[in-house]
């Protein structure tokens, strides 16, 4: 037993070089990963700056705020291009440069050098192509965007008769410029050196650390193999230690130490035979957003605070576990009814709902979706069902229930799908009218069409009852042409702007697409139609809604991001989409009289937007206190039963 364990103790450090090697490697690419990644990022940010830096000086000479002169010729982008460029890499920590450059400057400091002659080539060889990123140089990565001769330019630099005097008295050679040609890149160079120093400093240490763990386990190993067999008898002691250290390790978080997924579901299988199972799963509502708005440093702290009052409040047999992400579970086999059960998780739920976090100076309330079941077999599939119920119906505790077995489901989805063909076959799907009241003018200057079932009866039907099933059957295009048609037709001698919802499956299907384009030809006021685009739909691709909204914007129509704030939220995709209203979703819009989380989100999205140029909406305006303080916010626009109901015809509630 002696040699065969010196013989395993010599083979540790072998394996523990080799776990460590792996390891390094790893981590070493994925570091590399991470940096390229956020280097493109970075770039992209800057672009997004520097262009619309860009357009606004131009816009200011073109509309005549600036007149073209010796005193303003330097806010010109050929002159302020490199100004503006040293300064900024003199003083960010990572030594960006931003240039204007071209293969053939005007201004010599404006020329480009070789790796953005190879962005530049790379341009005129890909005409479709907007954005170049490489990391071709060791020593920088190189981000382009083309600058291609757009009709703006064509001002200053077509015909040098058409030019303005003083660019006719000072220049001889800046024209003749051809629309869509390549001009020149907004180019971003970024300095390796500092990237990897920012990104490698953790490596280092964590190299550092697995030497020296390494070193001190190898001349330990050293030590006990010269040692007696009384030694390795206590060894062996340690090594059983040790196995079950690493044992408990696939059994607990490692963010509050609490047993994790793993752990509860052998401790369910253990306890398979006992008279009584309870299992709780509590879910943190909208943690997502936590994350966006705070920081994922403040999520991570709010979790080991939750998981603290949680393992405070349980006791006598209720074990607490984390699952990832935001989930906990609460587990006994404790002999108590289910009544009891769902009490003490209530008391809970009502007691941490209550509480207010303090965390990195921010006040933060929680809300709580909870699944329970009890005595059911299989336990945590029976409470997770509850649990996606009580989510999907936006309730604090839903116990499980043989009614939510999928038959029932699948009975509701059969009546629902032939409601909607009947619909569809009989015209059914009908544009209900809801008024947007304009915050500035006091007056009702839009409404939104929203769909209803309207059956020969009379019978209206709300689409909650038919949305979820025209996606799953793939029939929502049917009511998408049904409402901008109707709508259209509704509109077409009323003085209002009007918005029609779409969806990102509209969007991808070609023949919605087409006749979508169609119909803004026949229609003569296109200027006063809106598309409202859902947030809340998942966008894989976003080259498909951009062009979707320049196509549509040719027509004179404006776009809308519905329900802002409950998706992908994300303040960095509006840059990228050229949208015009942002409509505040109902969610938070609900609570902002009564609830400062509510309030601080809805301030942000108003003030992003405003800085942005855009408009905001807010849905779900309830009451008076609702629509004052929202006025005193600053938002543009508002819409709820307050305002008006949806009807089917337009009723003025000035």
């Amino acid at each position: 037993m002696y040699k065969l364990n010196s013989k395993i103790l010599k083979l540790i450090p072998v394996i523990f070089l080799l776990v460590a090697t792996i390891k390094v490697t790893y981590t070493y690419f994925e570091i590399k990963n991470r940096e390229a990644d956020f280097a493109k990022k970075e770039a992209e940010v800057l672009n997004s700056y520097a262009i619309e830096n860009r357009v606004y000086y131009q816009k200011l000479f073109l509309d005549g705020t600036l007149n073209i002169s010796e005193k303003t010729l330097s806010a010109l982008p050929a002159f302020s291009s490199h100004i503006i460029s040293d300064n900024f890499s003199k003083n960010n920590p990572l030594n960006i440069t931003v240039r204007t450059v071209s293969d053939r400057a005007r201004n010599s400091k404006n020329q480009a050098n070789a790796d953005e002659m190879k962005a530049i080539e790379f341009f005129k060889k890909n005409l479709e192509e907007e954005r170049y990123f490489s990391d071709e140089n060791s020593k920088l990565y190189q981000f382009g965007s083309v600058l291609r001769v757009e009709p703006i330019c064509l001002k200053c630099h077509g015909d040098k008769n058409d030019a303005p005097s003083f660019i006719q008295s000072r220049y001889n050679e800046a024209y003749g410029y051809k629309l869509g040609e390549v001009r020149g890149i907004i180019s971003i160079q970024i300095p390796t050196k500092n990237l990897n120093s920012y990104f490698f400093k953790n490596f280092i240490k964590s190299i550092f650390y697995d030497l020296f763990i390494f070193l001190l386990l190898f001349l330990g190993v050293s030590y006990l193999t010269r040692e007696s067999k009384a030694l390795n008898i206590s060894l062996e002691e340690k090594i059983k230690a040790k196995t079950k250290e690493l044992k408990d390790s696939f059994f607990y978080e490692r963010l509050t130490g609490l047993p994790n997924r793993l752990k509860l579901i052998d401790d369910i299988e253990q306890n398979k035979n006992s008279k009584f199972s309870h299992l709780a799963l509590i879910n943190i509502d909208s943690f997502k957003d936590i994350n966006d708005l705070y920081g994922y440093e403040v999520g991570d702290e709010l979790l080991i605070e939750i998981s603290k009052q949680v393992e405070e409040f349980c006791s006598g047999g209720n074990y607490v576990y984390k699952f990832p992400n935001d989930e906990f579970a609460i587990f006994t086999t404790s002999e108590i009814s289910e009544d009891t059960f769902y009490k003490t998780i209530k008391n809970l739920i009502d007691k941490i709902s209550e509480a207010k976090f303090e965390i990195a100076n921010q006040s933060i309330f929680v809300s709580f979706s909870c699944g329970i079941a009890s005595n059911k077999i299989p336990l945590l599939i029976k409470a997770n069902s509850a649990l996606q119920i009580a989510k999907k119906h936006s309730k604090n505790i839903v116990v499980y229930h043989s009614s939510f077995d999928a038959k029932e489901k699948i009975t509701k989805n059969i009546d629902a799908l032939l409601l909607l063909k009947d619909a569809i076959l009989h015209d059914w799907i009908t544009p209900y009218y809801q008024p947007i009241y304009n915050t500035r003018t006091k007056k009702i200057e839009k409404y939104e069409s929203l769909a209803r079932i309207v059956t020969d009866d009379g019978r209206v039907i709300a689409p909650f009852a038919f949305l979820d099933i025209s996606v799953k059957s793939k029939l929502y295009p049917e009511i998408t042409r049904a409402m901008i048609r109707k709508s259209f037709e509704f509109f077409k001698d009323k003085n209002f702007e009007f918005s029609i919802n779409i969806s990102i499956a509209d969007i991808q299907n070609p023949d919605t697409v087409k006749f979508i384009a169609n119909k803004l030809q026949e229609f003569n006021q296109s200027q006063r139609v809106v598309f409202e685009i859902l947030e809340g739909d998942k966008i894989e691709n976003y080259e498909e809604i951009k062009s979707f909204i320049k196509d549509v914007k040719k027509y004179g129509c404006k776009i809308a991001i519905d329900d802002f704030g409950s998706g992908y939220s994300n303040f960095s995709h509006i840059l990228e989409l050229n949208v015009d209203f942002l409509k505040i979703d109902s969610s938070l819009v609900k609570f902002v009289t009564t609830d400062e989380n509510s309030r601080v989100v809805v301030k942000t999205i108003i003030n992003f937007a405003s800085n942005l140029g855009l408009r905001t909406i807010a849905e779900y305006v309830e009451d008076k206190d609702a629509l004052d303080l929202l006025e005193k916010m600053g938002v543009d626009f508002v819409q709820g039963y307050y305002i008006g109901r949806p009807e089917k015809e337009l009723v003025n509630y000035q």
